[in-house]
């Protein structure tokens, strides 16, 4: 199985849509976002490839069960003349350092990783 396939099952099988948490209409958005070991699993499965984490969103989920943006969001740019290897080996520590040091709280926080447009529909 290819890393992507593994992202992408990863996604299907323990990804929470944001769009059902708050209705299309609403924000429409269709992001998919994932509770904090399995997006630590996610990174670790986007390290077998060379494609780059641009950042992410964070979502909470309240004890009632209701998802709120948590206005917090991350991003890693290439530098000039940086390797793309070199740039996406930056991006998966960034992601994962920025996910284990989310500071806690009584909400679940939920991540939202960015990946290149298009490589999902590989």
């Amino acid at each position: 199985m290819s890393a992507i396939h593994e992202y992408k099952q990863l996604l299907k099988n323990r990804g929470i849509r944001i769009c059902d948490a708050y209705g299309v209409t609403e924000l429409e958005l269709a992001d998919i976002a994932l509770e904090q070991a399995d997006a630590l699993a996610a990174v670790e499965i986007l390290r077998k490839t060379s494609v780059p984490i641009l950042g992410g969103d964070v979502y909470c989920r309240l004890s009632n069960g209701e998802i709120e943006f948590a206005y917090a969001v991350w991003g890693t740019d290439p530098l000039p003349g940086e390797e793309r290897q070199h740039y996406a080996n930056r991006s998966y520590l960034e992601t994962e350092n920025y996910i284990k040091k989310f500071p806690p709280s009584d909400a679940t926080p939920l991540f939202v990783i960015v990946i290149e447009s298009g490589i999902l529909c590989k």
